[in-house]
């Protein structure tokens, strides 16, 4: 089985259509030779029956010569000559086309032989005698008596007898033969069947063999690329080591799933270099979104201290202070959590998760950025959408990214309402949609495209990476980004996340 799995899938189609070519030849060899069997036994039984009906000729013959003698030899009417005559001649006839037919069989030409003197005897020493007889009135009455004593009778019983001789040699040709017809009928008829019996196991056999060899890893390998295509590249791939073209095929995926690993590995590199450097735009978002609540956790300790030294303390308001604290210290905590989780360098892990949840808190981070450069935020975050599946981290970087350029592409403008837009909804392609919407100076249309190519800029100290990065990250979550132009200026930045 292992050494059938490593040939080549043009040598493994070849042996199997081999082997069923050759159950069928030498299937198809018996059943000639049978089926000739048969036909030479058609012949003969064709001939055998031909030389019985000629010895009934013969044997009618020889009657009619018996009964045209013996009318004339007791009527003295010349017609009775008339069958006697024509039935030496059909005798003569038969006698010649039995000894053709049986020119192969030295038996029945040695009896052939006897029957001949036989008739001729009988022709020559009581036919013909007894009817030039008849010729003189004198020795007539001699003759009639003579016949109607029977005189003749052993004559034409030795006849009969050979006759019945040559008839019963030939039957029992005829039975040999039909036995040997029948034989050959049902060893044909066996060898079809087993022929057709072996034929259908062999093309089972090969089939299950080139199946198990050619078809079952081609569909483990397809499972395995759409595995890869879903980014799944924990999937092992089957049938590398084999030393045929299903091995060149797991080999080249082997290949290419490793490639796709170290794509990834360099996707993370990049997007965490990304992340650092769009957080290190919000520095002051960060700061401030850290000092308020360790800012609020120090006032209210402090006056939790006051309400301790009071004579007596009140214990009660000190309980409820205490409480405002742990929450500050919880709020603190988020935050630091949220910033470490963008910073950090873990192996994406794809989750369910609502996409507005994850939205509001990118806009918690950049909201000192957002109130720091004067822009107004509105959000139409759509209820009770699906989840959708994919890793978090990554989306909400997405989404910081486009709400960062969004707000330095409106800091440009000296006048004019800043606003930001940011909206979420379920489209007809069973997507989540998540838009953001911007009032800034706008895109040109020609080079709008050109923005997610990777290296290409429109800000003076960008690196063109951000939206090359963002593009990517979509795409692998089975989505797609792209920007429109707004009217009468500003550009609108949407993706779509397949719904899982």
């Amino acid at each position: 089985m292992a050494g059938f799995a490593n040939l080549p899938i043009s040598r493994k189609l070849l042996a199997a259509f081999a082997a069923v070519i050759a159950v069928i030849f030498v299937s198809s060899a018996i059943l000639y030779s049978r089926l000739r069997v048969i036909e030479s036994a058609k012949k003969q039984l064709i001939h055998t029956t031909e030389v019985l009906d000629t010895v009934q000729d013969a044997l009618e013959a020889m009657l009619d010569q018996q009964i045209g003698v013996r009318g004339y030899l007791l009527t003295a009417d010349e017609t009775f000559l008339e069958p006697y005559h024509s039935g030496g001649h059909a005798f003569t006839a038969a006698l010649r086309k039995l000894k053709e037919l049986a020119s192969d069989n030295p038996a029945q030409q040695s009896r052939l032989g006897e029957l001949n003197d036989l008739a001729n005897k009988w022709r020559s020493e009581v036919a013909e005698p007894r009817i030039a007889m008849m010729a003189s009135p004198v020795s007539r009455e001699g003759v009639r008596a003579l016949e109607q004593s029977r005189a003749s009778k052993p004559f034409m019983d030795l006849i009969r007898g050979k006759l019945t001789e040559i008839d019963g040699a030939e039957r029992d040709l005829l039975s040999k033969r039909s036995v040997v017809q029948a034989q050959a009928f049902t060893t044909a008829y066996i060898f079809t069947m087993a022929g057709g019996a072996i034929s259908l196991i062999v093309a089972l056999l090969m089939g299950f063999l080139l199946t198990r060899s050619i078809t079952v890893p081609i569909t483990r390998m397809t499972g395995a690329m759409v595995a890869l295509a879903k980014g799944d590249t924990k999937v092992e791939v089957p049938g590398h080591e084999r030393r045929d073209e299903i091995g060149s095929m797991a080999a080249a995926i082997q290949i290419f799933r490793d490639s796709i690993i170290e794509r990834q590995k360099a996707q993370a590199e990049l997007a965490q270099v990304n992340r650092a450097a769009t957080m290190g735009q919000l520095t002051a978002s960060i700061a401030h979104e850290v000092n308020q609540p360790i800012t609020g956790a120090a006032v209210n300790a402090d006056a939790a201290l006051n309400l301790l030294n009071a004579d007596p303390p009140d214990v009660e308001r000190v309980r409820l202070i205490v409480s405002q604290i742990a929450d500050d210290a919880r709020r603190a905590g988020t935050v630091l959590h949220r910033i470490r989780a963008m910073f950090r360098k873990d192996i994406p892990r794809k989750d369910r998760f609502n996409i507005n949840e994850a939205i509001l808190e990118v806009i918690s981070l950049a909201q000192t950025e957002i109130v720091r450069n004067n822009v107004s935020l509105r959000t139409q975050l759509k209820e009770n959408l699906p989840l959708i599946e994919g890793e978090r981290i990554q989306l909400q970087q997405v989404l910081m990214n486009l709400i960062l350029n969004a707000i330095e592409a409106m800091s440009a403008l000296d006048r004019g309402e800043r606003e930001l837009q940011i909206c979420t909804k379920a489209d007809l392609e069973q997507s989540v949609l998540v838009m953001v919407r911007d009032t800034g100076p706008g895109l040109d249309c020609t080079t709008a495209e050109r923005l997610f190519q990777p290296f290409y800029t429109t800000k003076r100290d960008g690196m063109g990476m951000g939206l090359a990065i963002c593009r990517s990250i979509i795409e692998a979550h089975g989505g797609r980004l792209w920007v429109t132009s707004n009217e009468p200026h500003g550009a609108t930045f949407q993706f779509a996340i397949p719904r899982r």
